[in-house]
């Protein structure tokens, strides 16, 4: 029970910390993607024409609900979108604290860095734009399902709310919650789901209960085809869409851009991982007060040194046989990895190597930092373990090259560790001290949202961040049916 106190403690303070911060950083006005959707969608949202659409995965369904709930009850007040969001992303943290209750071996103090870095502010542009709520949720759907089935793996399939859960969750959230967020989440199930049937293949022979072998196999098959299922679900739906991405600079392949310029795809990537350590902001800081040769490449060291991270929690995933005893870090870490790939596949067409540093992708990036944190975690409990064995035990279970390189991955891991916890922490302290000054803006949002019939072309494209006609479109309705700003 006071494990349980101790695990359930952070996760309710992170959300009560993140409301803090939405009311202190954030005001009531409808802008940037709202506008879209106040145009797509308001002011009749339960008119089924607008919901039966041939791409409507692709627009994922929750968020009619959503929509409805808060015109209907709230009058499309953006708060209440930026509290789903919140809530949201304590559901992830509290299947990160469930997870740690399951796993003895995640210590109090690695858990509360845990914490710590997930309700970092990096993710303030997410949290702060209602309309990203889906995205938060989607990402704690997936990190249940990643538990779910390392529970399931664990306990060799025999608890029946695993195998049922194992078959739906991939239609429930690809189909209804996740949408466009769902691609990195598919291609990890299902090679999670053909390694786990291998190797129940293979020690199938070998154990004595064969039958739970077997329906462990089914169970891995079952949840590999609806996840497949559901992917082709949305991939219809998305070949139904029409895309339009304002901004983008070429409309040639990936593959010749590639050709003609492959080292923009590398520093898109090392600026991308670098930024889920430290925020965008912070990382110039450092670079400004840096001497010249540090500051030019400074960003790469650091998304190097995350990237190397990466592969050294792949290693010791694989070197201490961790996916044995838990598949959920090595989930995690693969998970971010993609997550990082599939933003340079969709963004890499505004050929602006910083664009993967935005705020609003380190929810994505964050499950693979959170992942290596894990990793570490157990890694140490399992070297602390095997130091309390006697000399003897030592000298028949561990040769003596294998000592040798421990020193030097402890050290690797507590630097990663350090700097993680650093850059989230110096992350989170600027971004409480930019807040009053974040609500400010959005208070001049208002104020030009409200008078958008006098407001310039150029005050609602700068402060309402959409194009200005589109903007007066969205206004009219508004005050038409006294939502939002016109309540």
């Amino acid at each position: 029970m006071k494990r349980r106190v101790f695990l359930g403690l952070p996760v309710i303070l992170g959300i009560l910390f993140y409301i803090w911060y939405i009311f202190h950083a954030s005001d009531n006005v409808a802008y940037s993607d709202y506008i879209r959707l106040i145009n797509s969608y308001l002011p009749d949202v339960t008119n089924p024409a607008k919901f039966f659409v041939p791409d409507i995965l692709t627009r994922v369904p929750i968020t009619y609900l959503g929509r409805i709930i808060n015109v209907k009850l709230f009058g499309y007040n953006t708060y209440f979108d930026m509290i789903l969001g919140v809530l949201s992303l304590g559901a992830g943290a509290a299947v990160l604290a469930l997870y740690a209750e399951r796993n003895r071996s995640v210590g109090y103090l690695s858990f509360l860095l845990i914490q710590f870095v997930y309700f970092s502010l990096n993710k303030w542009e997410m949290m702060t734009n209602g309309t990203g709520w889906v995205c938060t949720l989607s990402i704690s759907g997936f990190l249940f399902h990643f538990a779910v089935l390392d529970h399931a793996a664990a306990t060799r399939c025999r608890n029946m709310s695993d195998r049922v859960l194992l078959a739906i969750l991939p239609i429930l959230l690809v189909v209804l919650v996740a949408g466009p967020y769902s691609g990195g989440y598919a291609v990890i199930l299902v090679l999670a789901y053909g390694a786990l049937w291998l190797a129940d293949r293979r020690g199938g022979a070998e154990t004595s209960s064969r039958s739970w072998s077997r329906k462990c196999r089914r169970t891995w098959c079952i949840g590999a085809l609806t996840t497949v299922l559901a992917m082709v679900l949305y991939l219809w739906s998305s070949s139904q869409a029409v895309y339009v991405h304002r901004g983008a600079v070429t409309d040639v392949s990936i593959a010749q851009e590639f050709v003609a310029q492959p080292l923009f795809f590398l520093r898109f990537l090392l600026k991308a991982v670098a930024s889920s350590v430290i925020g965008v902001a912070q990382i110039q800081e450092l670079e400004a007060g840096s001497p010249w040769f540090v500051r030019l490449h400074l960003v790469y060291l650091l998304g190097l040194a995350v990237f190397v991270s990466y592969l050294l929690a792949l290693y010791l995933n694989v070197r201490f046989q961790l996916y044995k005893k838990t598949i959920f870090p090595l989930l995690l870490v693969l998970s971010g990895g993609c997550n990082h790939l599939l933003v340079l596949a969709a963004r890499w067409i505004f050929l602006k190597d910083e664009y993967g540093m935005s705020s609003r992708y380190e929810i994505q990036y964050q499950m693979g930092i959170v992942g290596i944190l894990l990793t570490f975690a157990l890694v140490w409990s399992m070297c602390r373990e095997k130091a309390q064995e006697t000399e003897a035990d030592k000298a028949k279970t561990r040769a003596p090259e294998k000592r040798a390189v421990r020193t030097p991955l402890k050290v690797c891991m507590l630097a990663f560790t350090v700097l993680t916890v650093f850059g989230n922490a110096w992350t989170t302290r600027a971004e409480i001290r930019t807040a009053p000054y974040r609500k400010a803006y959005l208070q001049v949002s208002r104020e030009l949202g409200l008078n958008y019939r006098t407001a310039s072309d150029e005050d609602l494209e700068t402060y309402l961040h959409n194009d200005p006609d589109a903007v007066r479109d969205a206004m009219r309705i508004l005050e038409e049916n006294h939502l939002n700003i016109f309540r």
